[in-house]
């Protein structure tokens, strides 16, 4: 009867509520993990391109640092690729730890990305810096035989969005700042004047 068929029709909507919601979370999950570098966890470069939009909407003082892994190759060409991504997963946690606050990200390959919101240039400048000597006095060793690896240190450039600057100013002006620290001798971070 007609009941019967007012509970069938609130089971299916209960169902369809249901996978509504299950859909929602999926593609929440999808949106996340395409914003997230699945080796270190961090934001990726997408995210932390939306990241500094949005923070660049909102009109706060923002600094952008990229850094880069010093001879990352030679890394992974003399103990593997496996031993690459530990390294890159302890930069990545040195990282987030010395620059709490602020966005940390995996941006690609052996390069990371800063985005400082709220603080002077030269208190990222410091930030980045302290963050550079911890990479630095770490000592990594092979897993298996204890064998050194060697210094693992990273080089940087940082740079101050002016106001209604595009990302793509910023971030070339921060990658110039990183290849003169490559160029004096790496293990050092480079920022505008």
């Amino acid at each position: 009867g007609m009941l019967e068929r007012v509970r069938v029709a609130e089971t299916r909507l209960d169902a369809a509520t249901r996978e509504a919601a299950e859909l929602r979370t999926k593609l929440e999950e999808a949106r996340d993990n395409a914003r997230r570098d699945p080796l270190t966890d961090l934001p990726n470069r997408r995210a932390f391109e939306e990241a500094f939009a949005a923070q660049s909407a909102s009109g706060e003082l923002i600094c952008v640092a990229i850094c880069d892994v010093d001879h990352f190759k030679s890394v992974n060409d003399r103990f593997g690729h496996a031993v690459g991504d530990r390294v890159l997963k302890a930069i990545a946690e040195a990282l987030t730890q010395s620059c709490q606050g602020h966005l940390v990200a995996r941006y690609g390959g052996e390069e990371f990305a800063i985005l400082f919101t709220g603080i002077s240039r030269g208190a990222a400048r410091a930030t980045l810096d302290h963050a550079r000597s911890i990479v630095a006095a770490k000592r990594y060793r092979l897993r298996d035989s204890d064998e050194p690896l060697g210094a693992i240190t990273i080089s940087g450039g940082v740079t101050l969005a002016r106001t209604g600057e595009d990302y793509a100013t910023v971030y070339q002006r921060a990658d110039a700042l990183l290849y003169d620290a490559k160029s004096a001798g790496r293990n050092l971070i480079r920022y505008d004047k």
